[in-house]
């Protein structure tokens, strides 16, 4: 069974999955707001859905994925009368997603290995922190401890991260 085509559902999915970090990131970079963000990428992965019979198989997914989140952003903006970023850094940043889509994504799954890894309260800190935004002084109220405390936590558990994923990736060199 190994020459048999995909179904169309389960080849989105595997390019879809496989890239999606790569969108959100660019959408992050463009409205600067993780919960934007995230809302943007479910309505951009619904119209890749819609689209993708149109999506030519000998093509690289993650530029025609761009082009359709680029183009969501521009509706975005447009649609809330907001400033955009410029169009030509859009595109730029586009380009430069695309040509480093592979170190990030094996960068992206060696940090992601690093965070199952740590201690279940400093992943709840990071999640709080990065994923949902709370701020440093509510994250000091919430686990009662200072500011000061708090920021040398996460200064610490980043330094941590980094070294893993920094081994992780020599490690699979």
């Amino acid at each position: 069974m190994a020459g048999m085509p995909k179904d169309p559902q389960t080849e989105f999915l595997e390019l879809h999955l496989a890239h999606q970090r790569t969108l959100f990131g660019y959408l992050l970079a463009a409205v600067r707001d993780f919960q934007r963000a995230e809302d943007l990428l479910q309505q951009v992965t619904l119209i890749l859905w819609k689209k993708f019979g149109d999506y030519r198989r000998e093509a690289p997914f993650v530029p025609w994925a761009m082009g359709v989140a680029r183009n969501e952003l521009l509706h975005y903006f447009r649609s809330r009368k907001e400033s955009t970023i410029p169009l030509e850094m859009l595109d730029e940043v586009t380009g430069v997603l695309a040509d480093e889509e592979d170190a990030l994504s094996e960068e992206s799954r060696a940090l992601a290995d690093c965070v199952n890894h740590l201690p279940e309260g400093d992943r709840s800190l990071l999640r709080s922190r990065y994923e949902e935004g709370t701020s440093l002084a509510a994250l000091a109220g919430r686990i009662r401890q200072t500011l000061a405390a708090v920021n040398m936590r996460l200064v610490r558990i980043r330094k941590t991260l980094l070294e893993c994923a920094e081994r992780s990736m020599a490690e699979g060199a």
